[in-house]
């Protein structure tokens, strides 16, 4: 392994910070998103009403105010996509780094997810006719907001990817297939996983 190899293996680079603070913002927004929805009783029965007593609870954004959280996941893939485009001169390593931290430190995120996705579909079949039709719509959510975070670390991946096959360290029908493994849960921590252990057997590459 090359000196320059060994310093990213060790080393800290800035982009880790910026890595775990993307994981650190990713946890709380679905509870804020909850938690800024208005609550609303059966007085409410106008938009006015409904946007009044929205800005009571929430203040001057009213009910825009979930609408805001739910950008958090979106604002940091477009980060990570800006960072992946602009990384020419990030080794690889740090790439594979960064996308190892986001996606490791957010499988508890995705088991919370996957164990509330579970529970809301017994629900449906439960006597609580309300539930029947609610279940889904709270499955959905929780499905569409999970697959906009998996994809929060894509980008970083994609561009290790792409730099790996420049530098000779992966093949490109292995990098191809890892790349298309990022756009699915569960298999883009195993494909992570696969190129960090090939990875590591790289010794001058």
């Amino acid at each position: 392994m090359s000196e320059e190899n060994k310093k990213y293996e060790k080393g800290f680079h800035p982009m880790y910070l910026w890595a775990i603070l993307s994981v650190v913002l990713t946890y709380p927004y679905p509870v804020l998103v909850i938690k800024t929805i208005p609550k609303v009783g059966e007085e409410v029965r106008s938009s006015a009403a409904y946007e009044a007593a929205a800005k009571a609870q929430n203040g001057p954004l009213g009910a825009d105010l979930p609408l805001v959280f739910l950008l958090v996941p979106v604002v940091i893939f477009l980060i990570n996509l800006i960072v992946a485009l602009c990384a020419k001169k990030v080794h690889r390593r740090v790439l594979l780094n960064c996308a190892q931290i986001i996606k490791y430190l957010l499988i508890p995120f995705y088991m919370a997810g996957g164990l509330l996705v579970i529970g809301f579909f017994i629900m449906m079949f439960t006597p609580v006719v309300i539930m029947m039709f609610l279940s889904p719509v709270i499955i959905a959510a929780l499905c569409v907001l999970g697959y906009i975070s998996l994809l929060c670390s894509a980008p970083l991946m994609i561009a290790y990817l792409s730099k790996s096959v420049k530098d000779g360290a992966n093949s490109k029908p292995f990098a191809t297939l890892m790349g298309i493994l990022q756009f699915f849960f569960a298999a883009d921590v195993f494909a992570t996983i696969i190129c960090a252990i090939k990875e590591k057997k790289q010794k001058n590459i």
